[in-house]
């Protein structure tokens, strides 16, 4: 605490003396989206001292907002900027908050905060000076835990240092939000916030006392206000600070009629959103209806749905709109039939494809191992849904992916006979089988695991053939009896392979919309990135190497993902494809990144000579600008990839000439076959 005091202190005094001569509290003109603003200039109290900021801090319309690096640097914090996404990341010991501008969406320690149109971060200029980044005064509180609010004698915003109130959480905004139904209420607080609730039936009235909590509201300060709605649910919002000893806040919702209503906390527990109408769903039960194993949702049978499918691992997702999860907020549910091996349900906390008022229950389907493209019918029965999986190959076949060894299993109908043949040439088993002892069905199944491409079943009236297309060399151990009704095969990597069994991951760069760096002709990296990436695959799946792109198309991967895919493969090499860029255009030439193995928790072997090969190959094959070997553990897909991983800056797209020469199909070949070399040389010395 009195590291705090001593700090807050010097940088009171700081501005004091350093300031430019700001007028207080008046109005001012300043630049804001290429628009001219009126704003209210206003100096912030700071442990009852006035402190004026360099570049002035202001209040619009009702929000306060001041430079960042007023409430950053002078605590001891630092201040970062993501120039492709426009984001201010303030980092404070162990607290982050990720500001990004004219985003309603603040990131304060991992946890989304909602902002009002008047609170989002933007750019901000006064005169001929250059733009600033202003944010919300509210979140010095969220990173450095003081008191922010209101001085309603003063008309002023106030930091506190002490700690005296640490008990008594501010109110410092209630508004209405719509996001994908009906309008919610939102409260939003310096602290945690604990409620009860009353439904006054005759005046249709619900009452919310906020406990250990005062107003401090940037329009009505501490004093008694109103929001009228009046739409189809709410017909006015009232709040005022009901009393002070105990402290006690207090909402009352007028409504049109009696309405189920929910009440969740938000942003780590300081805000709540209060809707009305929504779903509330309760348990979730396995079942047996018309003879089918079926998954039963009690409370969703009115809900809007959204589905989606997500790869790797295979999970199937149904999202239930405007819903709440009754009792917990996350249960899980061992529940395994056909292809479903287990259920997660949990009050979701939204991402970008939702507005961030929104409550949705999310139920999510494991798949199992191996099986991809699942087929899911849903129907609705009353107030709940019935989730059928459908009929697949899957039916009479598992198969399980243990590491090194791998598990395949065939069920039949009865104790049988059966032949297993491994063709080394073709890398595929074939298992044949008496069609009247098995129900296995006819189709294609694809896994592409890295192991196992795909499985064929083909049937006649007298012999079933289950044929294993295998991605390498393997070798086989069949651990059923001779006549058995379930067929039983261990699975495992071939030993001592010839260099060209090999698995090669290749990583194309950004995708989807987040193009990377924008070249000197305004082209997209992350389409040069995919251009040379298949390229290289086409190659080196010429040549007979097994290869796996983390992206084929235009879409973004998150970066943990790319790290996975290439694990999950057991892939040998993991070769990353990117363009680089700098501010200065002369630089040009080829850079090669790696991460050394003390560096990562997940690697073993010596990761320079791979890059070193690599880069002799590259310079010799483009007689590009040797750049350097550069050594990068921050970069996730070479930190987090346990097989010898590079990532290739091919050029500078910054640089008219080598940008020119980048995009051509001559130059990328080059590259290419570089690259390939570099590959063949590594294998061959090791």
């Amino acid at each position: 605490m009195k590291m705090k005091r001593v700090i807050l202190v010097m940088f009171v005094m700081l501005f004091i003396f350093s300031h430019i001569g700001h007028a207080s509290n008046t109005s001012i003109q300043v630049s804001m989206g290429g628009t001219k603003v009126s704003v209210r200039q206003v100096p912030i109290i700071m442990d009852g001292k006035e402190v004026i900021t360099e570049f002035p801090s202001f209040v619009y319309v009702d929000r306060t907002l001041v430079p960042i690096r007023f409430v950053s640097e002078n605590y001891g914090a630092k201040v970062g900027w993501d120039d492709e996404t426009k984001t201010a990341i303030v980092t404070y010991g162990d607290k982050e908050a990720r500001f990004t501008i004219d985003s309603n969406v603040a990131i304060i320690n991992g946890e989304k905060k909602l902002l009002d149109k008047y609170a989002i971060p933007r750019l901000a200029s006064l005169g001929d000076e250059s733009a600033r980044t202003m944010v919300p005064l509210r979140f010095v509180t969220e990173i450095f835990g003081y008191e922010v609010g209101w001085d309603s004698e003063k008309n002023l915003p106030f930091i506190n240092s002490s700690q005296d109130q640490d008990d008594i959480s501010l109110i410092n905004d209630i508004s209405i939000h719509t996001g994908s139904a009906k309008n919610r209420i939102v409260v939003n607080s310096t602290g945690e916030l604990e409620y009860t609730t009353m439904y006054l039936e005759n005046s249709k009235k619900l009452v919310i006392d906020i406990e250990d909590a005062e107003l401090s509201l940037a329009t009505t300060k501490d004093r008694p206000g109103s929001i009228d709605l009046d739409d189809e649910v709410i017909e006015r919002v009232q709040y005022s600070q009901f009393s002070y000893e105990p402290n006690i806040t207090r909402i009352v919702v007028t409504l049109k009629d009696y309405e189920n209503y929910n009440i969740t906390s938000s942003n780590d527990g300081t805000g709540l959103i209060v809707s009305f109408g929504g779903n509330k769903i309760g348990a979730i039960s396995q079942e047996i209806i018309n003879g089918k194993q079926v998954i039963v949702v009690d409370g969703a049978g009115h809900a809007k749905m959204n589905f989606m499918s997500l790869k790797n691992p295979e999970r199937f997702v149904i999202d239930l709109l405007d819903s709440t999860l009754v009792g917990d907020t996350y249960y899980n549910y061992d529940y395994e039939l056909g292809f479903i091996q287990r259920i997660r349900v949990s009050q979701f906390l939204v991402d970008d494809n939702y507005d961030p008022t929104d409550q949705i229950v999310r139920i999510v389907l494991d798949i199992k191992e191996g099986i991809s493209d699942p087929s899911v019918k849903i129907d609705t029965d009353g107030d709940r849904i019935i989730i059928y999986p459908e009929e697949s190959l899957w039916d009479n076949i598992s198969y399980i992916n243990d590491d090194d060894v791998k598990i395949f299993t065939i069920n039949n109908i009865v104790d049988t006979e059966y032949e297993v043949d491994l063709d080394d040439t073709s890398k595929k088993l074939v298992v044949t089988i008496p069609s009247e002892n098995t129900n296995l069905n006819e189709g294609t199944i694809y896994i592409r695991d890295g192991f196992i491409d795909k499985v064929d079943i083909e049937k006649d009236d007298e012999e079933t053939k289950l044929s294993i297309k295998f991605m390498r060399l393997i070798e086989y151990t069949v651990l059923s009896d001779t006549v058995d009704n379930e067929i039983i095969l261990s699975l495992e990597r071939k030993v001592n392979l010839d260099k060209n069994h090999k698995t090669i991951v290749i990583d194309p760069g950004h995708g989807g919309d987040k193009p990377g760096a924008i070249s000197v002709r305004k082209r997209f990296e992350k389409d040069l990135n995919l251009s040379v990436s298949l390229k290289l695959r086409d190659k080196l799946e010429n040549l007979g190497y097994n290869v796996i792109m983390t992206r084929d198309t235009d879409v973004d991967i998150d970066l943990y993902e790319r790290a996975r895919i290439a694990n999950d493969s057991d892939a040998d090499l993991f070769v990353s494809i990117h363009g680089n860029s700098h501010i200065n255009s002369v630089h040009k030439g080829i850079q090669v990144l790696y991460c050394p193995a003390f560096n990562s928790s997940v690697k073993e072997g010596d990761q320079h000579p791979f890059a070193k090969a690599i880069m002799d190959a590259l310079l010799a094959g483009t007689g590009a600008i040797d750049k350097g070997i550069i050594q990068r553990p921050n970069l996730v897909v070479l930190r987090e990839t346990k097989m010898p991983a590079v990532l290739v800056e091919t050029g500078f797209i910054s640089n008219p000439e080598e940008e020119e020469l980048l995009y051509t199909e001559e130059y990328q070949d080059i590259i290419v076959d570089s690259i390939v070399k570099g590959i063949e040389n590594y294998l061959e010395m090791n």
